[in-house]
């Protein structure tokens, strides 16, 4: 992809600043909306709930995946938004609007997402639409002009529709010796996972549960289902947007 930097004459024109260069806080959203999708195809309910909202959370939660990226590939081909999202931020909603790609396929989707703020303008994001028909819903129109975006709400869905890992739910946590995992060098064990979690302060537990890449992480899954809606406090002058 070609670069063009501001002040630059490309034609006629003079090349602005980019609008989603470093320091407009806008990429964390193309990020955030990259994350869902990419969750929706993997179907992990943990990290939807995490950053959907409102009826949005409770069809995802649903398993109503088709309708928005297709069927989830078993090869894990990367999923994600394709070169440069539009992207419009004002006073706790942000719209990211972006075709959906996939490797080696192309374009499998399009997203008109549409963000909200919670808790006052300092709070966490959600992505609360990822379509145009819901857009054009007067109700949800309605919901976004008097900010009736609420997580206690979301809270309600998620535990309607737990548990949101099946893999951590099935394991007893409480037995440390149970096997997780045989490898050439032993074995890996329930008492293991939660050893490796004492090791990390508590304020990390949060990404480690969202990634589950490891058994820590699927572990805080199975037994501190409260992180899924837990967010670091933001500290002055950066932005987060898981």
């Amino acid at each position: 992809m070609t670069r063009y930097e501001a002040g630059v004459v490309f034609g006629d024109r003079a090349v602005t600043a980019n609008r989603l260069g470093s320091g407009t806080g806008r990429g964390g959203f193309i990020a955030f909306v990259g994350q869902l999708v990419d969750a929706i195809d993997r179907q992990d309910r943990w990290a939807v709930a995490r950053r959907a909202t409102g009826p949005l959370l409770d069809e995802l939660l649903s398993g109503e995946y088709d309708e928005y990226f297709g069927v989830p590939t078993t090869s894990r081909e990367c999923l994600g938004l394709d070169n440069a999202p539009v992207v419009l931020v004002d006073d706790g909603l942000a719209i990211v609007t972006a075709p959906v790609t996939r490797r080696h396929v192309g374009v499998v989707g399009a997203v008109s997402a549409l963000l909200v703020q919670a808790e006052g303008g300092d709070g966490p994001w959600f992505a609360a639409s990822l379509t145009q028909d819901t857009l054009l819903d007067s109700a949800f129109r309605r919901r976004v002009q008097h900010e009736a975006f609420e997580i206690d709400a979301d809270l309600e869905i998620i535990a309607a529709h737990r548990p949101l890992d099946a893999r951590a739910s099935s394991i007893d946590w409480d037995d440390g010796s149970v096997i997780l995992r045989h490898s050439d060098t032993g074995v890996t064990t329930v008492a293991d996972a939660r050893a490796e979690a004492a090791t990390w302060p508590r304020e990390s537990w949060h990404w480690l549960a969202d990634d589950a890449l490891t058994f820590t992480g699927l572990y805080l899954r199975g037994c501190h289902p409260e992180l899924v809606r837990e967010f670091p406090h933001r500290r002055a002058g950066g932005r987060r947007h898981d």
